[in-house]
């Protein structure tokens, strides 16, 4: 039963050698991130190699962060979020191609919406859902494109526009499922 075998696995010697990311050089490390969010990407990537197939991996807040919000202000974005969503997420491609499985693996990477155009006095932002960034890579999607394109304010799709569903539709073709099943 699928059961037995999501247990088999999570159990399994593989799973639990590729836990271990200190088995990893202490520069892969580094390029990945010494931080949690750059060793849990390091660990999906070793977790996919030791056989899982669906690997989700959640950002971390740093002490005085809001995490991903930035409701009451965005200098976290350019301390925190931004430099190690950058380093864990080219790390994770390159290592992935390097090791030829970034063919196979499709990465998504988003956020549940996006955030106002204007921002607020202390430079946060609230929600916003009209437009949202989401990051595809591997699995046959096209690398090094842009679809779809918002307005001068990030506020409206003007070209392009995507919804969630036509998003869920990209993500099981890209996997092989038809999304209309």
């Amino acid at each position: 039963s699928i059961r037995d075998q999501a247990l088999n696995l999570v159990t399994s010697e593989k799973i639990r050698t590729a836990l271990d990311i200190r088995q990893e050089s202490a520069e892969l490390r580094d390029r990945y991130g010494r931080h949690l969010y750059g060793q849990s990407v390091l660990m999906g990537r070793r977790m996919i190699e030791a056989g899982a197939r669906f690997v989700t991996v959640a950002w971390d807040s740093p002490a005085g962060t809001d995490g991903w919000d930035s409701h009451n202000s965005s200098e976290h974005l350019q301390k925190w979020l931004i430099p190690g969503f950058d380093q864990a997420y080219t790390a994770l491609l390159e290592d992935l191609d390097q090791r030829g499985l970034l063919a196979e693996t499709l990465v998504v990477a988003l956020g549940e919406m996006g955030r106002t155009p204007a921002a607020s006095k202390g430079w946060g932002r609230g929600h916003w859902s009209y437009c949202f960034p989401a990051l595809l890579a591997g699995a046959g999607i096209r690398g090094g494109i842009t679809y779809g394109r918002s307005d001068a304010d990030a506020a409206w799709p003007a070209e392009h526009p995507v919804s969630p569903e036509d998003l869920a539709a990209t993500i099981y073709t890209a996997l092989g499922l038809d999304p209309h099943m």
